[in-house]
């Protein structure tokens, strides 16, 4: 069975769930997913994991990400971007000339409303749906942080910045409170994600177009993706345990509960565990011996 991580390069116009079932049908697997969803108007960095990756797809869902996102000032849609209807304009404004400054009171901590055109499910269908049918429905403001947010360019009436953010943040909010700041509106026009936690987007990232054997062959093991997490190696006695789901003693040196990442005395990933003060205890386990 194949198992691994595919760094897709996921191109404008396509929807997450589209690459998802296209690698499906390339590689006949069942066993899919993908680490944080981007919408048709976004590109960049959509990390798809395959087989037993799958396991620790939640892991990266909690990283923070990185996008580059292209502002149009002026105007504000119903969706947030581009391809949404337009429902406030102005056509006379100033953008200030300390824009890069400007930026700055959006980083930090804050409580952030989601939008209606989000996939956030309410009564088992996403907010997008009801939104579409004209429902409004009641969010609550969830908290996020920015950790930063930088301008790349700006002329008068668009700008390019790099936002580093955590998970569950809505650029398309973002980039409204920023117009409404500025008092002249704004919408995305354009959104790509750089990174995701450590991974970054390259250019040997995979396309769309490209073969089964090329794809194969820039597959990345189930544990690449996890290299902000500590190495624990445990003896062959212990492995076994641990593989069957036993927790085993284990001094971290530490009060703090910690997610490791946990391998044999021959390098073998073995999974994910949790090491508490004198135990660890296994999480999230492969069904082999790692070696994918």
């Amino acid at each position: 069975m194949i198992s691994g991580w595919i760094m897709l390069n996921k191109p404008k116009g396509f929807t997450s769930n589209y690459c998802i079932n296209f690698f499906k049908k390339k590689f006949r697997i069942k066993k899919i997913g993908y680490a944080g969803t981007l919408d048709p108007l976004a590109t960049g960095l959509l990390p798809v994991c395959i087989g037993e990756a799958t396991k620790f797809s939640n892991y990266l869902l909690n990283q923070d990400k990185t996008y580059e996102v292209g502002i149009e000032f002026g105007l504000e849609t119903n969706t947030g971007d581009i391809t949404g209807e337009v429902v406030s304009r102005k056509d006379t404004f100033t953008l200030p000339s300390n824009l890069k400054q400007k930026l700055l009171i959006f980083e930090g901590k804050q409580k952030q409303l989601p939008p209606m055109f989000s996939a956030i499910k309410v009564n088992g269908r996403p907010l997008y749906y009801w939104a579409r049918k004209g429902v409004y429905i009641f969010r609550n403001p969830r908290e996020i942080e920015i950790k930063s947010i930088n301008l790349i360019q700006n002329d008068q009436n668009s700008a390019l910045i790099k936002v580093e953010c955590s998970k569950g943040t809505y650029i398309r909010t973002l980039v409204e409170s920023l117009g409404r700041n500025l008092n002249c509106y704004a919408t995305v026009s354009s959104l790509r994600r750089i990174s995701v936690g450590n991974s970054f987007i390259k250019e040997e990232s995979c396309s769309l177009n490209e073969s089964k054997t090329s794809i194969l062959s820039k597959l990345l093991p189930c544990d690449a993706l996890l290299e902000e997490l500590k190495k624990v190696y445990i003896n062959p006695e212990d492995t076994k345990k641990v593989r069957n789901g036993q927790s085993i003693d284990y001094n971290a040196h530490h009060k703090i509960k910690r997610l490791v990442r946990i391998y044999t005395d021959k390098e073998l990933f073995i999974g994910l565990g949790e090491v508490t003060t004198d135990k660890l205890i296994p999480k999230r386990l492969l069904s082999t011996n790692g070696s994918l």
